[in-house]
Protein backbone atom coordinates (compact mmCIF):
# COMPACT_ATOMS: atom_id res chain seq x y z
CA UNK A 1 0.00 0.00 0.00
CA UNK A 2 1.41 3.66 -0.94
CA UNK A 3 1.36 6.25 1.17
CA UNK A 4 -1.07 8.00 -0.59
CA UNK A 5 -3.19 4.91 0.42
CA UNK A 6 -2.18 4.94 3.73
CA UNK A 7 -3.15 8.57 4.42
CA UNK A 8 -6.60 8.16 3.23
CA UNK A 9 -7.94 5.00 5.07
CA UNK A 10 -11.24 5.21 5.99
CA UNK A 11 -9.84 3.09 9.09
CA UNK A 12 -7.59 5.79 10.35
CA UNK A 13 -8.39 7.55 13.76
CA UNK A 14 -10.00 10.65 13.72
CA UNK A 15 -8.58 11.27 17.07
CA UNK A 16 -5.19 12.60 16.35
CA UNK A 17 -3.39 13.54 19.93
CA UNK A 18 -2.85 12.22 23.64
CA UNK A 19 -5.18 15.33 24.37
CA UNK A 20 -7.91 14.96 22.28
CA UNK A 21 -7.74 11.06 23.61
CA UNK A 22 -8.52 12.48 27.33
CA UNK A 23 -10.97 14.57 26.60
CA UNK A 24 -12.91 12.09 24.21
CA UNK A 25 -12.85 9.40 27.17
CA UNK A 26 -13.72 11.90 30.00
CA UNK A 27 -16.56 14.04 27.72
CA UNK A 28 -17.70 10.64 26.45
CA UNK A 29 -17.91 9.39 30.56
CA UNK A 30 -19.34 12.46 31.19
CA UNK A 31 -22.44 12.17 28.14
CA UNK A 32 -23.31 8.23 29.12
CA UNK A 33 -26.44 9.32 30.52
CA UNK A 34 -27.20 11.55 26.78
CA UNK A 35 -27.53 14.84 29.31
CA UNK A 36 -24.74 16.80 29.76
CA UNK A 37 -25.42 19.59 32.46
CA UNK A 38 -23.22 22.98 33.46
CA UNK A 39 -22.19 21.34 36.65
CA UNK A 40 -20.89 17.89 34.80
CA UNK A 41 -19.10 20.43 32.44
CA UNK A 42 -17.47 22.56 34.90
CA UNK A 43 -16.49 19.20 36.90
CA UNK A 44 -14.79 18.18 33.73
CA UNK A 45 -12.78 21.17 33.38
CA UNK A 46 -11.71 21.39 36.81
CA UNK A 47 -10.31 18.08 36.53
CA UNK A 48 -8.44 18.78 33.08
CA UNK A 49 -7.27 21.78 34.43
CA UNK A 50 -5.92 20.16 37.69
CA UNK A 51 -3.56 17.78 35.56
CA UNK A 52 -0.11 19.01 34.80
CA UNK A 53 -0.28 18.39 30.86
CA UNK A 54 -3.03 20.22 30.25
CA UNK A 55 -1.54 23.50 31.42
CA UNK A 56 -1.64 25.77 28.35
CA UNK A 57 -4.25 23.77 26.51
CA UNK A 58 -7.53 25.26 24.99
CA UNK A 59 -9.91 22.77 25.83
CA UNK A 60 -12.87 24.14 23.98
CA UNK A 61 -11.93 22.82 21.00
CA UNK A 62 -11.50 19.30 22.34
CA UNK A 63 -14.60 19.11 23.50
CA UNK A 64 -16.47 20.33 20.12
CA UNK A 65 -14.07 17.38 18.62
CA UNK A 66 -15.37 15.03 21.19
CA UNK A 67 -19.05 15.87 21.07
CA UNK A 68 -18.66 16.03 16.72
CA UNK A 69 -16.83 12.68 16.70
CA UNK A 70 -18.58 10.65 19.65
CA UNK A 71 -22.00 11.83 17.51
CA UNK A 72 -20.12 10.48 14.10
CA UNK A 73 -18.43 6.71 15.72
CA UNK A 74 -20.91 6.27 18.51
CA UNK A 75 -19.89 6.33 21.92
CA UNK A 76 -18.73 2.92 22.27
CA UNK A 77 -16.62 2.97 19.37
CA UNK A 78 -15.44 6.63 19.85
CA UNK A 79 -13.98 5.52 23.49
CA UNK A 80 -12.17 2.21 21.72
CA UNK A 81 -10.62 4.47 19.34
CA UNK A 82 -9.54 7.32 21.84
CA UNK A 83 -7.92 4.28 24.19
CA UNK A 84 -5.49 3.19 21.70
CA UNK A 85 -3.69 7.08 22.37
CA UNK A 86 -3.65 7.41 25.78
CA UNK A 87 0.06 6.16 27.36
CA UNK A 88 0.47 2.97 29.35
CA UNK A 89 1.53 5.57 32.47
CA UNK A 90 -1.98 7.29 31.98
CA UNK A 91 -3.97 4.30 31.66
CA UNK A 92 -4.80 4.01 35.06
CA UNK A 93 -5.10 7.75 36.02
CA UNK A 94 -7.60 8.00 32.58
CA UNK A 95 -9.43 5.48 34.43
CA UNK A 96 -10.06 6.78 37.56
CA UNK A 97 -11.04 10.60 36.52
CA UNK A 98 -13.29 8.34 34.09
CA UNK A 99 -15.33 6.73 37.02
CA UNK A 100 -14.96 9.80 38.85
CA UNK A 101 -17.17 11.61 36.15
CA UNK A 102 -19.34 8.73 35.49
CA UNK A 103 -19.90 8.25 39.37
CA UNK A 104 -20.41 11.50 40.91
CA UNK A 105 -23.69 11.36 41.33
CA UNK A 106 -22.85 8.27 43.41
CA UNK A 107 -25.41 6.08 41.08
CA UNK A 108 -24.03 3.29 38.14
CA UNK A 109 -27.15 3.17 35.76
CA UNK A 110 -26.74 0.78 32.59
CA UNK A 111 -25.21 2.27 30.16
CA UNK A 112 -22.28 3.83 32.73
CA UNK A 113 -21.54 0.48 33.62
CA UNK A 114 -21.36 -0.47 29.82
CA UNK A 115 -18.71 2.43 29.40
CA UNK A 116 -16.38 1.14 32.03
CA UNK A 117 -16.51 -2.40 31.31
CA UNK A 118 -15.50 -1.36 27.49
CA UNK A 119 -13.13 1.37 28.91
CA UNK A 120 -11.21 -1.17 31.21
CA UNK A 121 -11.00 -3.93 28.24
CA UNK A 122 -9.75 -1.18 26.02
CA UNK A 123 -7.11 0.37 28.52
CA UNK A 124 -6.24 -3.47 29.26
CA UNK A 125 -6.67 -2.43 32.84
CA UNK A 126 -7.01 -5.84 34.96
CA UNK A 127 -9.86 -7.12 36.43
CA UNK A 128 -8.63 -6.35 40.11
CA UNK A 129 -7.52 -3.22 39.56
CA UNK A 130 -10.25 -2.06 37.88
CA UNK A 131 -12.35 -3.48 41.17
CA UNK A 132 -9.67 -1.53 43.23
CA UNK A 133 -10.92 1.87 41.46
CA UNK A 134 -14.44 1.37 41.34
CA UNK A 135 -14.66 0.22 45.06
CA UNK A 136 -12.22 3.67 46.15
CA UNK A 137 -14.41 6.11 43.33
CA UNK A 138 -17.68 4.66 45.23
CA UNK A 139 -16.62 5.66 48.42
CA UNK A 140 -15.43 9.04 47.40
CA UNK A 141 -18.55 9.75 45.68
CA UNK A 142 -21.35 7.99 48.89
CA UNK A 143 -23.63 10.94 49.71
CA UNK A 144 -22.93 13.18 47.03
CA UNK A 145 -25.81 15.67 46.33
CA UNK A 146 -27.86 14.49 43.02
CA UNK A 147 -27.49 16.60 40.43
CA UNK A 148 -25.08 19.04 41.19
Amino acid sequence: MSSFEDKNNSNQNPVTSEFEAWVGILYSCLSADNQITDSETATLSRILHSKQKFIGIDIAPLYAKSYNIRTEMGQLNYISACCELIKESDKQTVFALALEVLLADGTLDKEEKNVIEVLSNHLKIEAGMTSKIIEVIFLKNKGNIKGI
